[in-house]
């Protein structure tokens, strides 16, 4: 009797050596729905002391982890991914600060900046500042007598004869005026105020819009009213294209120095409100003619 039950305890001891290493298997392995996302895997035999190691990126994704033992090693794929926020704020400028960081300009604060033209603090149009900031410049064609032939002291003589004519008369800004003229190396487009507001005759009537309505090759009217307010139908001196840029292989009458008839230059007339007011036809430098005359800031 004593023989048979050994022979049984040894025959079963295996078996129950193998159940009681399943129960401590079963005991150490971990809940598999983790919701915080960490990452979980099939361990193996651990019989030491393990230490886990992952990465987790900007987003709160916590990645490939492994855990290691004193006997076996275990490797699990990651969890759930988590949600990442950008709080980077997009900042909107306001308060009317231009881009270089001063106040933009004010139309209607009685102060002239930036690009303003006048500034009277109201929005009457009929006081010579417009509403929208822009103001009126007047241009005359100077009246007989002509100076002498082509001979007006080059550009700076053409430049007096507009100031010298606009003072005796006491315009407004009289001693700002300026020569519609060009030689062999200025011309207006570079040397004139390229107005916003519109450019009218000494009588009042619009002559155009702007400056770049004034070089469109087309103006609203003819530039044939004198400082003295008169009519006048006379051939001008220029050298000029309707753009405002100077005319190519010319002598200019030798840069409007030399009223010889063997020197030629280029002309506009008066009666003209095509391209022809500034680049009517070429003539010898022995003729009488005007000058254009535009009122400058």
């Amino acid at each position: 009797m004593t023989r048979t039950c050994l022979t049984l305890t040894l025959l079963l001891a295996p078996a129950c050596f193998v159940q009681k290493l399943e129960d401590i298997i079963a005991n150490h392995t971990s809940d598999p729905t983790d919701s915080t996302g960490s990452s979980t895997g099939t361990p193996g035999m651990d019989t030491g002391t393990g230490t886990e190691t992952g990465m987790t990126d900007a987003a709160g994704t916590q990645g490939e982890g492994t855990q290691s033992g004193s006997t076996g090693t275990a490797e699990g794929t990651g969890g759930v991914e988590g949600t990442g926020t950008d709080t980077s704020a997009t900042h909107t400028e306001t308060g009317g600060e231009s881009s270089s960081g001063d106040p933009a300009p004010v139309c209607g604060d009685g102060v002239i900046d930036g690009d303003e033209e006048c500034d009277d603090a109201n929005d009457v149009d009929a006081d010579g500042c417009l509403g929208n900031c822009t103001r009126e410049w007047f241009v005359f064609i100077t009246s007989e007598p002509f100076t002498t032939q082509g001979n007006l002291g080059g550009v700076i003589g053409a430049d007096y004869e507009c100031r010298h004519r606009a003072t005796k008369l006491f315009l407004p800004n009289g001693e700002r005026y300026m020569a519609w003229i060009s030689t062999s190396d200025v011309q207006p487009l570079d040397r004139l105020h390229h107005a916003r507001g519109p450019y009218k005759r000494i009588d009042g009537v619009r002559v155009a819009a702007d400056w770049d309505a004034l070089v469109s090759g087309t103006l609203e009217t003819t530039i044939s009213v004198s400082e003295l307010g008169e009519h006048v139908n006379a051939l001008v001196f220029t050298g000029t294209r309707p753009d405002g840029t100077r005319v190519q292989d010319s002598t200019h009458c030798d840069d409007w120095i030399d009223g010889a008839g063997d020197n030629f230059g280029w002309y506009g007339a008066t009666e003209a409100a095509d391209g022809d007011w500034t680049l009517a036809a070429e003539q010898d430098c022995g003729v009488f003619a005007g000058v254009y005359c535009f009122e400058q800031p």
